[in-house]
């Protein structure tokens, strides 16, 4: 069996291969990652995920918004999206419109009940969550931090 496994080739996973190739990239998805879970833990009580939020917080900045325009904004893929508009409709924080724009198109937009959520959750997480996040930091390691990452997006 020791000579079989001598002379083998060990192949590499895509993700090591990414990790490899793109240290830094690995690093952002990390922290995106501990974000989230993070986030997740804070709006928990609320009973909504760090992706709902994401959405709601879209549309808010928005006001009106077609799923079109919110797949760009988010990067997801518009089946999810549609199915995550779905349960959002369902939870009474979003109502779709038609477009007057565009006769086979919807907009979207935040409830009163939304509208509530979103201030409460953005309230409650804010400042918490970048504490959190940014405990491990110096003001000017956190300042230095945020300049870089600004400079790296377009």
């Amino acid at each position: 069996m020791t000579n079989l496994l001598a002379g083998a080739t060990i192949v590499k996973s895509t993700s090591d291969l990414f990790n490899e190739i793109i240290p830094l990239g690995r690093l952002i998805h990390m922290v995106n990652q501990k974000k989230d879970r993070l986030l997740n833990d804070y709006l928990s009580p609320f009973d909504i995920t760090a992706t709902q939020f994401k959405v709601l917080c879209s549309i808010r900045c928005q006001v009106c918004i077609t799923p079109v325009e919110l797949k760009k904004v988010l990067s997801v893929d518009l089946g999810a999206l549609t199915r995550m508009l779905d349960r959002l409709v369902c939870k009474g924080w979003i109502e779709r419109h038609p477009n007057p724009h565009d006769k086979r198109g919807i907009l979207v937009q935040l409830t009163t009940e939304g509208k509530a959520l979103i201030e409460q959750c953005h309230q409650l997480v804010g400042q918490d969550l970048h504490q959190e996040l940014t405990k491990n930091l110096s003001a000017d390691e956190v300042a230095t931090l945020e300049y870089l990452l600004k400079k790296v997006l377009p």
